[in-house]
């Protein structure tokens, strides 16, 4: 057990309003109250909003965005240029990027950092590179970026296999990512399966009955892209509309081009897009269904998931990932796990299960009381107890 406080620094790629830098967040605020911990947007440039920042408890964790400064403002401004030319941005870029490294360098050695928590690929290669002139632990926790980042990096497959070879432990949540350990020869003594943490409450839960007759409220939280089915939710809820007029409702939680492209095209009183949400607990509960028909290829822990289940809903959604492990308790399940068909969701199965709670109240509350349970598995007191024995079998390294 870990005797003394430790120094981590937990990295991300980029403050992108993702489940894996939303984790990321939660797990240093927690691990702050008790250790020293401190964080680090590897690429500061890929993302404009930053909304998540806000969430990070600044006043016990140091935040270091590398070659944030002037010279890597007139970069971004100008546009980056990393392959030939002879143009003075050629020029500057690897200068950029020697003075971005020695940052990073002489703050771990400054505040003797001996473990760096990574949270997506791009850090992940950055700190394996870097573990050749400084010395500190490398733990990788995966999100999905491996499988989705296979054709979108450039010598994916011998610079992750070198990554995987340097880092000391790797975390993983899903059967996907088994694979990808396996496929890239990451030794099984280097594994540890964790699923991520919340900061909620079980106790604050209030289930929301559903009575027949009455209208079945439904609710969907993700990211806004395209994968993640919000078409198909919009369709399955439209077509059950037919059928049963006024007596389902869906509301949608988040934002992006593709949400954009959707609230014009389909506008139905029935349909409800609210946009991005920090938090989204109570719009959450006030619904009786949590929907997430993802299909997306790099899915393996998704945050809506676990939020439907502190919030003691039944869930709708796809055989992906971890998603089906994550609803189960036992031989049991909180709501409909769905098998996709050649990579897709089909839309009449998202309906029939829409149509079975409408049918059958009683289940809606059965499957509700099994979501609860359920949920115990994502406490981030069981949580952070892992991550820091993770931590504990890590030799003492200090610059």
């Amino acid at each position: 057990m870990i005797k003394e406080k430790l120094n981590i620094l937990i990295a991300i790629e980029s403050f992108f309003d993702g489940g894996a830098e939303m984790f990321a967040i939660r797990l240093a605020n927690e691990l702050a109250l008790t250790q020293k911990v401190y964080f680090i947007e590897v690429y500061p440039y890929l993302s404009k909003e930053k909304r998540q920042f806000s969430l990070l408890d600044t006043k016990r964790i140091m935040v270091i965005q590398a070659g944030q400064n002037f010279i890597g403002d007139w970069l971004y401004i100008n546009g980056r240029t990393r392959n030939g030319g002879n143009n003075i941005k050629s020029k500057v870029e690897p200068l950029y990027q020697f003075f971005k490294k020695l940052q990073v360098k002489l703050f771990i050695k400054k505040n003797k950092i001996t473990i760096v928590n990574s949270h997506s690929w791009d850090s992940d290669v950055f700190f394996a590179m870097l573990k050749k002139e400084v010395k500190f632990n490398l733990v990788a926790s995966l999100h999905g970026h491996y499988e989705f980042l296979a054709n979108k990096r450039k010598n994916f497959i011998p610079i992750t296999k070198a990554t995987l070879n340097v880092v000391d432990t790797v975390i993983y949540t899903s059967p996907e990512q088994q694979q990808t350990l396996d496929r890239n020869f990451c030794k099984l003594t280097k594994r540890r399966k964790v699923f991520y943490g919340v900061s909620m409450s079980l106790e604050r839960i209030i289930k929301k009955n559903y009575q027949s007759g009455t209208c079945l409220e439904l609710v969907m939280v993700a990211r806004g892209i395209k994968e993640k089915g919000w078409e198909e939710a919009i369709l399955a809820v439209l077509q059950v509309l037919k059928k049963f007029p006024g007596l389902v409702k869906l509301t949608l939680v988040g934002e992006g081009e593709f949400l954009d492209y959707l609230k014009i095209k389909y506008n139905s009183p029935a349909i409800s897009f609210l946009g991005y949400q920090n938090d989204v607990f109570d719009i959450v509960c006030s619904s009786h269904i949590g929907l997430l028909p993802t299909y997306y290829i790099a899915e393996s822990l998704p945050n809506s998931i676990i939020e439907y289940l502190f919030c003691a809903k039944p869930v709708i959604t796809t055989n992906v990932g971890a998603i089906t492990d994550m609803i189960s308790l036992n031989e049991q399940i909180a709501g409909v796990s769905i098998n996709l068909n050649d990579g897709m969701v089909d839309i009449g199965t998202i309906t029939d299960a829409i149509e079975n709670y409408i049918c059958n109240p009683l289940l809606v509350e059965k499957h509700a009381e099994i979501a609860i349970r359920a949920a115990e598995k994502f406490t981030m007191k069981g949580c952070i107890e892992k991550y820091l024995a993770a931590y504990s079998d890590l030799p003492h390294v200090i610059n």
